[in-house]
């Protein structure tokens, strides 16, 4: 009996342990909540007190704003400027829904003054209509300069972008692309399309392309480069990045445009390490050739280190190779992450082709590369590597790679991602010669038929046929056959219906 006893009181015990460990346990998960709350709260108040002092601070160095503004809240950031929403004074009275509202653009004062004339003339050239920002008023006091436009609510790009079907996909990539074709007639490139930057409101069907501040006129050869608008940082900062060092900065979203052919600035500690040498390498007699075959048009004069591990002497010298490069990373077109002098407006409809493959995976960001390396080897596995290195070639640049791809059938991957999750189990049965995996997982490209061709009666993951046409034209990596906004809305998907 004394046994039985002697069993219950430790189970007793047992028991209440348990009890007081999950007591304990949840004690700590309350305080835990409530610290987290606690932590939230208290980075949310400094999140408020800084927009407030940056709020007061610019009405203080621009009175002018001040006396005409209430300025309430900051609604946008970006590496040049800060964008805020504003209200008229005189407006004071009426409600929210009766207010009209303005995004009050500050531009860092850092920016070149002719940038800022650049952009402020694009604004007032083309602004105000097709689905284009306008500008309502310009002020400025000493180096505090901001722009007043029309404000439209939006929501972010990635909370709609799964809900979308294929109506308002198209009437979406419609409106885009008026405003590029719009933008693209005054010789201008925008060479910033994302969505951040194509604002709309879905409840009113209303779109706004934004921000200029690296717009580019296109260049032509009766045009000299120094009629081109200067960099967008001003030559009298002080310690400015040099250029070499853009690469290894991979979240960096944007990069200043440097379009001048002159020396960097010439206040750059002299300190600086200098670039490395190169190592020369012996080039074997027999393979030296006096009077090199000329080069095809395009195409770089052959060299005797080619395919050699090592670089001549003569290549040691050249001069590195200086392009537009400004953009946001995974927008960027083969001509752009391959430094290719010979940009245009195609810059434009490659990244609306992005924004449109986004839309028909439901996926975004749909290239996640942190540099310009890793975004060229994802578009060898999406392109293939064929139509990469011909378009390099054709660039008077080479990509190697380590392997053949074929590349991706944009069709397969929108009904992959657009489906539901599957759990990878082997299947028996005939397996794809290029991939290895079984043919219903199989993503290659169908080389049997054109990317661009498609059928009118057909449907890919919810999505026209045509949908997926236009994004492999808009994907084109050879920007002398890409789409250009104008023949774009001419494409069956975005033509209207008659």
């Amino acid at each position: 009996m004394s046994r039985i006893r002697g069993i219950e009181a430790k189970v007793l015990k047992i028991h209440k342990d348990y009890k007081d460990s999950l007591l304990n346990l949840e004690t700590r998960k309350n305080k835990s909540n409530k610290s987290s709350k606690k932590k939230n709260e208290s980075s949310l108040s400094y999140k408020n007190d800084v927009e407030k002092l940056q709020i007061n601070e610019l009405l203080y160095k621009l009175p002018k704003l001040d006396a005409i503004f209430d300025v309430h809240r900051k609604i946008g950031e970006g590496t040049f400027s800060s964008v805020y929403l504003g209200s008229l004074k005189q407006h004071s009275g009426l409600s929210d829904a009766q207010k009209p509202w303005f995004a009050i653009k500050h531009l860092v004062p850092t920016a070149h003054p002719a940038r800022i004339e650049h952009e402020l003339r694009c604004l007032q050239d083309m602004g105000g209509k097709h689905n284009v920002i306008g500008v309502e008023l310009c002020l400025r006091h000493l180096d505090t300069i901001v722009f007043v436009m029309p404000y439209i609510p939006h929501k972010k790009f990635s909370e709609y972008v799964g809900d979308m079907d294929a109506e308002e996909v198209r009437q979406y990539m419609r409106a885009l692309m008026v405003a590029l074709r719009h933008v693209h007639s005054f010789g201008v490139i925008h060479r910033d399309v994302k969505p951040s930057n194509f604002l709309y409101d879905r409840e009113n069907k209303r779109y706004l392309l934004v921000d200029f501040g690296l717009a580019q006129r296109v260049w032509t050869r009766e045009e000299p480069p120094a009629a081109l608008p200067p960099p967008a940082h001003s030559a009298t900062v002080p310690c400015k990045r040099p250029r070499d060092e853009d690469d290894s900065i991979p979240n960096a979203k944007r990069m200043a445009l440097d379009l001048s052919v002159r020396a960097k600035c010439n206040n750059v500690s002299a300190s600086a390490p200098k670039r490395p040498v190169l190592p020369k390498v012996q080039i074997p007699r027999q393979i030296i050739t006096k009077n090199p075959p000329p080069a095809h048009a395009g195409e770089r004069c052959p060299c005797a280190c080619a395919n050699v591990g090592g670089v001549c002497g003569a290549c040691a010298t050249r001069v590195a190779a200086r392009a537009p490069r400004a953009g946001t990373q995974g927008f960027r077109p083969p001509e752009v992450l391959l430094k290719s002098p010979r940009q245009g407006t195609a810059v434009d409809t490659w990244a609306a082709g992005v924004v449109l493959a986004s839309l028909l995976t439901a996926r975004y960001p749909f290239f996640r590369a942190g540099d310009d390396v890793s975004a060229l080897a994802e578009l060898a596995d999406l392109l293939g590597t064929e139509p990469l290195q011909r378009t390099a070639e054709a660039l008077g640049r080479r990509v190697v790679t380590s392997a053949q791809w074929r590349g991706l059938c944009l069709r397969k991957l929108a009904e992959r991602l657009r489906g539901p999750a599957r759990v990878a189990v082997p299947t028996p049965g005939p397996t794809c010669r290029h991939c290895r995996l079984p043919s219903p997982q199989c993503l290659c490209r169908d080389e049997s038929k054109p990317a661009d061709a498609f059928d009118a009666a057909a449907t890919v993951a919810g999505f026209p046929d045509a949908a997926f046409a236009l994004l492999a034209r808009l994907l084109d990596a050879d920007p002398r056959s890409r789409l250009s906004a104008a023949a774009a809305l001419a494409h069956p998907f975005l033509a209207p219906s008659s």
